[in-house]
């Protein structure tokens, strides 16, 4: 059976993150029987060029984003250099976004998995091993006889809660520092309890998304597995945690009644926010809430396609005022509305007024 290494590029950071799509996918290769190894460059400090030396597999995957992407390709020139017969496989926002774009540009790449690649990997890697073609394996883009070929789309049907727990197991865990705000506690890990979000803000990458969840058990299960290896703190990194508003309120009390003992914090919607989902959140370890809000005038929330205005966003955030729970508000400077300095002012003094932690 073929071996895989999966690597993620340096980000030049003082606070390394997990790479969640990497931990999941080494999982769900160790679930089907592949020997996996990750190596994390952007926590362990590794050189690009000093990897191919590191590297004993037939196959490699590398994930990038759009910053991180000419260091994913000058790993993959390294290896190559080292292994002309190695497979390398891209995934990550930017290849799925710029496929026959990536592979023009980066000969070193031989294929790009795009979007969610759980399913679309292990057939991948089957049709490798046995030498079959790929044209049958939606979700990829590929060199085929000198051209670049895609495939259509991979339909989006995976149930949650059949996706293995995170490869924490396989990561320097210890080595990752949470971007301040975060790190109230540490160790620090991160965990995905859902995806997609079906708002349609104008400046998203991923907008109209079908939202698909894990149940609170399942939630609450990778919780106690993070615990046992002494993780303290926890983000859920969802697109939209609290989309489900009932799902929220099932987590934390599944928390409560197991006794889990970690902090946690989300990013969420002021429009799904809700008093009794602060205060429950707060007994169940709930540290911080993240919400974004973009801009300071109701103009600009309706030509963003917020779904909301400024009366909700100064409501729950005088609501946070009132609990123990730390309070982010992400905003956005340059929107299409605003054409002059004035315009730019509103925004920030709207930010004073309702006054988050940061």
């Amino acid at each position: 059976m073929l071996t895989v290494t999966l690597i993620n590029p340096p980000q030049y950071t003082g606070y390394p993150q997990p790479p969640i799509g990497l931990a999941l996918l080494a999982a769900v290769l160790e679930r089907n029987g592949y020997r996996v190894t990750v190596l994390d460059v952007n926590a362990s400090g590794i050189h690009p060029e000093d990897i191919p030396g590191m590297v004993d597999a037939d196959i490699v995957g590398l994930t990038a984003m759009t910053p991180t992407v000419s260091t994913a390709i000058s790993i993959a020139r390294h290896l190559k250099q080292a292994n002309p017969g190695l497979s390398v496989i891209l995934g990550g926002a930017h290849g799925t976004l710029l496929p026959e774009e990536t592979l023009a540009k980066a000969p070193e790449i031989d294929i790009i998995v795009r979007g969610e690649g759980e399913e679309t990997i292990i057939e991948l890697l089957q049709a490798l091993e046995d030498n079959h073609p790929l044209d049958n394996i939606t979700g990829i883009s590929y060199r085929a006889d000198g051209r670049i070929t895609s495939t259509k789309p991979r339909a989006i049907h995976v149930d949650m809660d059949s996706l293995p727990f995170l490869a924490y197991h396989l990561l320097p865990w210890h080595r990752y520092k949470p971007h301040p705000p975060h790190g109230r506690a540490t160790p620090f890990a991160a965990i995905v309890t859902s995806r997609g979000c079906p708002y349609h803000c104008t400046f998203c990458s991923t907008p109209g998304k079908t939202f698909r969840y894990r149940s609170a058990a399942d939630v609450a299960d990778e919780m106690e597995e993070c615990q046992r290896l002494g993780i303290q703190e926890l983000y859920f990194v969802d697109d939209t945690f609290n989309v489900n508003q009932q799902r929220v309120i099932d987590i934390c009390n599944e928390i409560l009644k197991r006794g889990i003992k970690i902090s946690w914090n989300f990013r969420g919607r002021i429009n799904l926010i809700t008093e009794e989902q602060l205060e429950l959140a707060e007994k169940a370890g709930c540290t911080r809430i993240q919400l974004g809000v973009e801009t300071g005038t109701d103009e600009g929330m309706k030509r963003l396609k917020k779904g909301i205005k400024t009366g909700d966003v100064r409501k729950v955030f005088n609501w946070l005022k009132k609990s123990k729970m730390t309070s982010v508000a992400y905003f956005m400077i340059g929107c299409p509305h605003e054409k002059n300095r004035e315009d730019v002012l509103e925004t920030i003094e709207f930010a004073k007024e309702i006054d988050p932690d940061y």
